[in-house]
């Protein structure tokens, strides 16, 4: 004979009452406190379920909904960060970059290195599933070629250091391990006497540049400025120049010929800065200024020919560099 579970004042079996909605809901003790198992729409289904939980209980396997519902959902993340490829990291991380204030330039050069060597090697793996042989694999078909090497070597590592502090794909640690060996000094980051151009030589090869171009020429030389700077130059960075022995530059941006499309970005190494302009070149600067520039503040110092609110292109300005620098000093660097 079944013996009736005890009957709450409601009428109803202990453990179960009914909400003002009409739904029914079925708690449990656990642990020292009324815990919910769910609402019911029928008094039969409650009444199962408080039965299931109570045999739970009593076996000591019971888990409180709340609780299995958040150990599933973690289950749930867990199996998706393990399931993030490759791929999709590599689009996070350059967005991330991005956010963070990368130049453009930089994140095109790792988009560009991705797409071409290291994505159609392993980019449908799961970050999780990459090994070092996975990385050496696709690396060593880029032997033969030292600076497609380096730039995907340097990119991998770089890709997977970042998953792993992010805890992308559930990374602990990086499976890539690589020796990038360190360039050789060369002329280009070694400064020797000859590699500096003598005031006859910038005078000659100002000489030989396109009147509209020329004033690049000497404030590169005069003031230790890079193409992109100058290229970056506006009408109001110049000030004082009625008074040459006061006169100053100020490098607020440059202009990035890699970024897409190519615009004004931030100085390379966070290098804004003013500088003193030697004042036998300020006359220079204030011809220039009158005959080539437009008159507002944001007008290009050099400006395109095709579009004077953009300043000329780097690739313009160099081919009429090479000729001038070649009549000189064949080689020099800009």
């Amino acid at each position: 004979m079944e013996i009736p579970p005890k009957q709450s004042r409601s009428g109803l079996p202990r453990g179960i009452d009914r909400l003002p909605n009409g739904t029914y809901r079925a708690r449990v003790t656990y642990n020292g406190r009324q815990v919910s198992i769910g609402t019911f729409v029928a008094k039969g289904d409650a009444q199962a379920a408080l039965a299931i939980a109570r045999s739970e209980l009593a076996r000591k396997i019971f888990v409180p909904p709340r609780e299995l519902r958040a150990s599933r959902a973690s289950h749930a993340a867990n199996e998706a960060r393990q399931a993030l490829t490759v791929r999709q990291w590599a689009d996070d991380w350059l967005a991330r970059l991005e956010d963070a204030g990368r130049s453009p330039g930089t994140t095109r050069s790792y988009r560009s290195t991705l797409d071409a060597h290291v994505l159609p090697a392993i980019g449908d793996k799961r970050l999780s599933d990459v090994t070092d042989d996975d990385v050496q694999a696709f690396l060593a078909k880029l032997k033969g070629k030292p600076g497609a090497w380096t730039n995907a070597a340097r990119t991998t590592r770089s890709l997977f250091l970042a998953a792993v502090s992010a805890r992308a794909g559930g990374l602990t640690e990086s499976p890539v391990s690589i020796t990038i060996p360190k360039p050789a000094k060369s002329r280009e980051n070694t400064v020797r006497d000859t590699d500096l151009a003598t005031p006859a030589e910038v005078r000659k090869m100002a000489a030989g540049m396109p009147e509209a171009l020329r004033i690049g020429v000497p404030l590169a030389a005069w003031c230790s400025l890079r193409l992109g700077e100058v290229l970056g130059l506006q009408r109001g960075d110049f000030d004082h120049l009625d008074d040459p022995d006061n006169a100053v530059v100020h490098i607020r941006r440059q202009w990035n010929s890699k970024a897409s499309p190519p615009g004004y970005t931030e100085p390379k190494a966070e290098s804004r800065r003013t500088l003193s302009i030697p004042p036998a070149l300020v006359p220079e600067i204030v011809t220039h200024l009158e005959t080539y520039t437009r008159p507002e503040k944001s007008a290009p110092l050099i400006p395109s020919a095709q579009n004077p609110q953009t300043p000329v292109s780097q690739t313009a300005f160099d081919v009429a560099w090479r000729k001038a620098r070649e009549a000189v000093r064949t080689g020099f660097r800009f």
